[in-house]
């Protein structure tokens, strides 16, 4: 789907291009969502443009994201969609800025795009020319980055409360323990999966930031003509860039920590399922001996005549695994 965005008249006018239809005067913003070969070629030739393939944009030589062609600019970048759903994704968008018009080339829904879209029909400013659209489209996206940093940071917030903020009673040791527990406790290995998917959307992130980086430190190398205000608001979204890598790095750095405290709490609790293991086999050993000793086959053994010799070995039995276990449940480790 092709949408032109016209500035006339001190308004912005929205257009959707469909097969065959000329371009309307005065575009300042052309955005190409998932364009077929046939739009993309009509396109091309009515901007009297080449514009990349989706082939070409994937291309993951900084050379071959950024360069400048017969008076075009063409920047390819990461950007991050569906950061807030289960399955976030990141792949490239193209920048394309001819003379008159910007051109957006895009296989990916990020919300970026339809918030700038929205700032149209309240600020028509705001892609007055294809710079202004350049610099505003720049500057919405970074802000819709810092929206998804803090998507992942709320997110290790509740995974990290999951992990050490547990309401466990003072009984911590045991199957009691584990029955006394409450219900709203989430499974160790759920949060072991929530874990990996904010890194993988941290990644995403740092990935897209540094894509974004590199574009507007291209913009400011290439020359391009920009007005005092431009200048002002790439070096505010530079700026921008630079604290958010650091604010990306630190989540990073959260999910590193909270990934090893949580395979901590799950050695733990695989470590006291074994040790009740070790303690009930233990138990078992002084009556093992006694049944062992009165199993031997020596024709002297003196208990065997007793009347009371069965109960009695019973009993020892019964003392020697009981006794062990009364102590092992007064010290807590069971």
């Amino acid at each position: 789907m092709i949408t032109a965005y016209c500035y006339r008249a001190g308004g912005i006018h929205r257009r959707v291009i469909g097969p065959g239809d000329p371009l309307p005067e005065g575009c300042t913003w052309i955005d190409a969502l998932k364009p077929t070969e046939e739009e993309r070629a009509a396109l091309t030739g009515a901007l009297n443009v080449d514009l990349p393939s989706f082939e070409d944009m994937m291309e993951i030589e900084a050379s071959s994201r950024l360069y400048t062609e017969e008076s075009c600019a063409y920047m390819t970048a990461p950007v991050v969609a569906n950061a807030e759903t289960a399955t976030p994704e990141a792949n490239a968008l193209t920048l394309v800025l001819t003379p008159t018009t910007l051109v957006t080339l895009r296989y990916i829904e990020p919300k970026s795009i339809g918030i700038f879209a929205d700032r149209l029909s309240r600020n028509a400013h705001l892609a007055s020319s294809n710079m202004a659209a350049l610099v505003g489209l720049l500057d919405t996206m970074v802000d819709r980055t810092a929206d998804v940093l803090e998507v992942i940071a709320s997110r290790l917030e509740r995974l990290s409360a999951d992990v050490f903020d547990r309401s466990w009673p003072q009984e911590t040791r045991g199957p009691a323990a584990e029955r006394k527990r409450p219900p709203a406790e989430r499974d160790l290995q759920e949060v072991l999966r929530g874990i990996g998917k904010a890194g993988d959307l941290a990644g995403k992130v740092r990935d897209s930031l540094a894509g974004l980086g590199r574009v507007v430190a291209y913009v400011h190398a290439v020359n391009l003509t920009l007005t005092n205000d431009q200048k002002r608001t790439l070096k505010t979204v530079q700026r921008d860039i630079q604290s958010l890598t650091e604010h990306a790095d630190f989540q990073a750095q959260r999910v590193s920590f909270l990934l090893d405290a949580t395979l901590g709490a799950i050695n733990i609790e695989q470590n006291n399922i074994v040790k009740i293991f070790s303690i009930v086999s233990s138990a078992f050993i002084p009556p093992t001996l006694i049944a062992s000793i009165y199993g031997m086959n020596f024709e002297y053994m003196p208990e065997l005549s007793w009347p009371f010799g069965y109960p009695l070995a019973i009993g020892v039995m019964l003392a020697s695994g009981g006794l062990p276990l009364l102590y092992f449940k007064r010290r807590g480790w069971l």
